[in-house]
């Protein structure tokens, strides 16, 4: 019987179809999967500063041999499975989506609404990277156990908060997202965050993303200016964000957070800053 590890945070709420995935895969094999949250592994398993968000990371004799997205045939390899492992393609929202022009004129005539995540809303935030996500959908049977799985860190964020972030909007779809969320819950679910300041006074900026067929660049900065115009709304007075130097287009772009006023306060690795700005 062979046995794997399988750490992932409840952040990313694909991370709940990644885990079924998985064990589709492996059904009827000699693998035994053990699902371990990262918020319940021993603090010795943790690393002292992570310089990478946890999102689903799969070990095999204390050797990481998987993570996000999930291989099929990597795993096969890993574990000696002798099986097809010929993956189905993913499945892309069923739009043309738009060029940055388009996008641009919509933003002019105001035809993107650009919405404060709230507890009256936050399902409807999530249904992007469920059904509009830039890499694929989830298959939607899972997507029921996907919203479960983070509804329960959106929870906590709602006993010290009121919004966390930003989410934009196009014709009823949920096209780009800024969520934000205070430093302790992002840091004890396995997201990169800072270590300097008040931890009671910092908000951390955590899952930054654009939804399928929308010009990334142009979304990115979009959603940081509209999250500035809600600054207000947060009771805390610092916030942080993770730049990434070299990758533009990426999930933490450094250059975004350069442009509104972030400061740099530490650094996470040769390519990874936290920087930082004072609310009030």
């Amino acid at each position: 019987m062979k046995i794997i590890d399988v750490v992932y945070s409840p952040v990313c709420e694909a991370t709940g179809a990644m885990i079924e995935k998985l064990k589709s895969w492996l059904e009827g094999t000699d693998v035994q999967i053990n699902i371990l949250p990262y918020h319940h592994l021993t603090s010795d398993k943790k690393s002292q500063k992570r310089c990478e968000n946890c999102f689903i990371d799969v070990y095999y004799c204390n050797r990481k041999i998987d993570t996000v997205p999930l291989h099929k045939e990597q795993l096969y390899a890993a574990l000696q499975i002798e099986r097809n492992a010929e993956e189905d393609a993913p499945v892309f929202s069923k739009w043309n989506g738009l060029t940055a022009e388009e996008f641009k004129n919509l933003l002019n005539k105001e035809k993107i609404s650009f919405i404060p995540i709230t507890k009256n809303n936050y399902l409807k935030e999530m249904s992007m990277c469920l059904t509009n996500y830039p890499f694929g959908n989830p298959p939607e049977q899972y997507h029921e156990g996907c919203t479960s799985l983070k509804a329960q860190v959106f929870s906590e964020v709602w006993k010290k908060e009121d919004i966390a972030g930003v989410f934009a909007v196009l014709d009823d779809r949920v096209i780009g997202l800024l969520e934000v969320m205070p430093r302790e819950i992002l840091h004890k679910y396995g997201y990169m965050t800072g270590s300097t300041g008040e931890e009671s006074s910092t908000l951390t900026i955590g899952c930054y993303e654009v939804g399928y067929g929308i010009p990334r660049v142009e979304m990115l900065d979009t959603l940081m200016e509209h999250l500035e115009k809600v600054y207000s709304l947060f009771h805390r007075s610092y916030i942080e964000g993770i730049g990434i130097y070299g990758w533009r287009d990426g999930f933490n772009p450094y250059w975004v957070y350069e442009k509104y006023g972030y400061s740099r306060t530490e650094k996470l690795s040769e390519n990874t800053i936290v920087m930082a700005k004072r609310l009030r």
